[in-house]
């Protein structure tokens, strides 16, 4: 019988130290989507450049038939062939 109080305190014990654990992950695990929440409330808010950029091409009529590559900022006028 002596043992058995033992096993049952034992178990007892470790019963309220995995409680312990879980409420401290639990604060954590809060805070953690506290934290995430106001990340993302950030990066919805920020407008970037390219949100707003708005690109304008004035063409001469002398120059109707070059293409412009707008996906590479690098790129060369071409004049078309055909």
């Amino acid at each position: 019988m002596r043992k058995l109080n033992k096993l049952a305190s034992r178990i007892h014990s470790k019963i309220e130290t995995v409680r312990d654990e879980m409420d401290d992950l639990e604060i954590e695990f809060e805070l953690l989507q506290k934290q995430i929440q106001k990340l993302q409330a950030k990066t919805s808010s920020k407008v970037t450049a390219a949100d707003n950029e708005e690109v304008v091409l004035e063409v001469d009529d002398d120059e109707d038939d070059e293409e412009i590559d707008l996906e590479n900022s690098s790129a060369v006028s071409i004049t078309k062939k055909f």
